[in-house]
């Protein structure tokens, strides 16, 4: 007599926080096979800059143009944040548009699974927005550090910068790449948002002499306000606004983001 054991498959929806935390630890399993390659964005990038831009081109300016500060360490903080908005245009694009089509599919795998698109969402996010800043910025403050750009004791507060910083913008891009249908348009991504905010937003000179009529790109920039916020905690100089006002923008453009993109991402994985 032949015994035929029976397994059962538990096809209950896990708990948002259990779903989420399912789908941030799918995230963390593939950063494990590509870790190395961000070692350039954390580590070389950040010394390259400092040495050509914040050390080369910085002996030709007067530290009187920029508040009495080095040129440096003027973009020492900007640098932190800039990092930041650069891994959200990795983690952010091509992972999240692919991740409905046959790039590799991840988001029609998981939904295969009991995870829900909002799980799916906010494990993503969480990657994103807390994982890579709190890991990769922090490596980037460190080295930083090496080259005498930071005075003020507050200076690893930078950190919380960048987090906010990604927070306001990581929703927006993955509502935009999840919007996006045809690949040949991701480009315009890196075209329209994350290239303009790196280079409009007062991270290698004053935000104040730019052109009027370019003001206001400067004003809604995530990373204007969080290099503003990063520069305060490691220059110890006043922010163009109270920092609670900057506290403020970011997060009120991380929740309307988040609302958007769970919008997209419900609509295209509800099935």
């Amino acid at each position: 007599m032949t015994v035929t054991a029976t397994t059962t498959v538990d096809r209950t929806a896990p708990s948002a926080t259990v779903g989420a935390w399912r789908a941030f630890n799918l995230q963390l399993a593939l950063y494990r096979h590509v870790w190395h390659g961000t070692a350039f964005t954390s580590m070389l990038l950040p010394i390259l800059y400092m040495v050509s831009v914040g050390i080369g081109v910085g002996s030709y300016i007067d530290p009187a143009s920029l508040g009495g500060l080095e040129y440096a360490a003027f973009i020492a903080p900007g640098l932190i944040c800039s990092v930041a908005v650069m891994m959200l245009g990795n983690d952010m694009v091509f992972p999240v548009f692919g991740g409905y089509q046959d790039w590799g599919g991840a988001y029609l795998a998981q939904r295969a699974t009991p995870l829900r698109p909002l799980d799916i969402l906010n494990g993503h996010l969480a990657y994103a927005v807390l994982f890579r800043p709190l890991t990769n910025c922090t490596i980037v403050v460190i080295v930083l550090a090496f080259f005498g750009v930071y005075s003020s004791a507050w200076a690893a507060l930078a950190i919380v910068a960048a987090v906010l910083t990604s927070a306001a913008l990581a929703p927006w891009l993955h509502f935009w790449a999840s919007s996006i249908k045809n690949d040949a348009n991701l480009n315009m991504i890196f075209r329209f948002a994350v290239m303009p905010i790196s280079l409009f937003s007062g991270v290698f000179f004053p935000a104040d002499q730019m052109p009027g009529f370019l003001q206001p790109l400067v004003w809604i920039s995530p990373l204007w306000h969080g290099t503003e916020l990063a520069r305060a905690a490691t220059a110890d100089v006043a922010p163009a606004l109270p920092p609670l006002a900057h506290i403020a923008y970011l997060v009120l453009l991380a929740v309307a983001g988040w609302f958007a993109a769970r919008r997209v991402i419900q609509r295209r994985l509800n099935f």
